[in-house]
């Protein structure tokens, strides 16, 4: 049976910076490492929309990003 460990988590804020010809939203990643592992969904969330308030653009989407091992 496969073991997962995880290694590493990322916050990514994506902020709507205008809008494409075709009309789709064009966007704008900022990524934030080193967020620990064992960090709740909801503390990850508020993190996040905190961080968003900070910047001009409107937030489009908070993401978690998990970087996790896979050992026999």
């Amino acid at each position: 049976m496969a073991i997962t460990t995880p290694l590493s988590r990322t916050l990514v804020l994506q902020f709507q910076v205008g809008i494409t010809a075709a009309g789709t939203p064009k966007l704008q990643s900022r990524r934030y490492p080193r967020v620990s592992p064992s960090a709740l969904d909801d503390d990850v969330l508020a993190v996040g929309q905190a961080l968003a308030a900070l910047f001009a653009d409107p937030l489009f989407q908070v993401d978690r990003l998990d970087d996790t091992g896979i050992s026999a």
